[in-house]
């Protein structure tokens, strides 16, 4: 099994929103966790396998996209796009959320084919990690007709995340609120589609409808691409009663005024980031990395909570066991270097900018040594094998 050290390392940032930069220049894993974190001269005297020197670089988890809609393969039709997975791990994406498959071709709108499709997606993408990279999938779009033991057997095969509410067949108010109540009972993390209509059949709940169906998750919260009122938006995000996501596709204006509205209501470790691939303004794997230089910029939050919204906070609502660096938590890891004219990454995205990545690793184990789609780093780490 391998075991890396990882030192000389110039910030950890741990992607938890309330602790988010670590003490200490060491980082070490055996396997695909992280079994140590703090100065070198203190780190366990492991038969290390791999020696890395970070160059004065910042560690941080690797960003999740927690708004993604992936078809069946590493291809997008919509866009005759090949290899979209890697676009995305290219630019330091390490991992996305699945809020269902509501955009896939010829899906009937009813209970069987919601679970087939459900089930299937979670296979196919567990097994299926294009540069590496992880797909939580297996989201099930609400259907007339559902019931207990259709959540029962949902959950036992390990779908636990209900897809978009307001996208399927199940729009009305009251049969929503009943299963997002079944399915809650049986663990699952409810979504709810919190904007303007984006598809012709599409439909915009009110605040009294929303807290009627109670959802875990509101999404789209700056658009899709259209928000809803200022008024409505306001009062869900400060309400510290649920998740809420923004859009790369969405409103940048909206974007920084929901996060400046979370900091003065203390609600912004609910705020998550995403980029509704593949939307209908097409596909960004930049996005979270320009939501979060626009609201670094633009807010008074510190950058290094800003980074937890594509981060610590997704794992902490959707219960993933990476996206925050602590002991025993998944080895998915950025080695980041400035992207401008700053001296390093959270200076860069303070500045209103993009950083770059000098390496990713997915697992503990060394995924890309450059990210493609990203301006190349100013300085690179240095690897031993041992």
């Amino acid at each position: 099994m391998s075991k890396t050290l990882i030192h000389n390392i110039g910030t950890i940032l741990s992607g938890a929103f309330e602790n988010p930069i670590l003490a200490g220049d060491t980082v070490c894993t055996d396997g695909d966790k992280i079994v140590f974190i703090g100065d070198r001269a203190d780190a366990p005297a492991l038969d290390y396998t791999l020696d890395i020197d970070a160059n004065g670089l910042t560690l941080c988890p690797g960003i999740i996209d927690a708004h993604a809609h992936p078809p069946l393969a590493n291809y997008l039709e919509a866009y005759k796009a090949y290899d979209w997975v890697d676009n995305y791990a290219g630019a330091g994406i390490t991992s996305l959320v699945s809020l269902g498959g509501h955009n896939f071709a010829g899906a009937a709108g009813d209970v069987v084919s919601a679970k087939a499709q459900a089930i299937y997606s979670k296979y196919y993408w567990d097994h299926n990690h294009p540069s590496f990279a992880k797909i939580h999938a297996g989201t099930v779009m609400l259907q007339h007709g559902m019931t207990d033991s259709d959540f029962a057997e949902l959950a036992a095969q390990g779908v636990h995340v209900v897809g978009e509410i307001g996208m399927s067949n199940v729009k009305d108010v009251e049969e929503a609120a009943r299963l997002v109540a079944t399915a809650k009972a049986h663990g699952f993390v409810t979504t709810l589609h919190c904007a303007a209509p984006c598809t012709a059949d599409g439909v915009a709940y009110t605040y009294e409808e929303i807290e009627r169906i109670a959802p875990d998750v509101l999404t789209a919260v700056n658009g899709d691409p259209t928000p809803l009122d200022d008024e409505t938006i306001k009062k869900l995000v400060q309400s510290g009663k649920y998740w809420f996501d923004c859009l790369s596709n969405g409103s940048e204006p909206q974007l920084i005024k929901i996060a400046r509205w979370a900091a003065e209501a203390g609600t912004a470790d609910r705020m998550l980031l995403g980029t509704n691939v593949p939307s209908m303004s097409g596909f960004s794997p930049m996005g979270l990395w320009i939501q979060m230089a626009a609201i670094a910029q633009n807010t008074d939050l510190a950058p290094e909570k800003v980074f937890a919204m594509a981060s610590g906070n997704v794992a902490r609502c959707y219960g993933l066991d990476h996206g925050v660096i602590a002991d025993g938590m998944t080895a998915d890891f950025l080695m980041t270097s400035t992207g401008s004219i700053m001296p390093d990454m959270l200076g860069t995205l303070g500045f209103g900018r993009v950083p770059s990545v000098a390496g990713t690793f997915i697992n503990g184990a060394p995924a890309l040594a450059k990210c493609k789609n990203m301006a190349p780093p100013k300085k690179k780490p240095v690897y031993t094998k041992l």
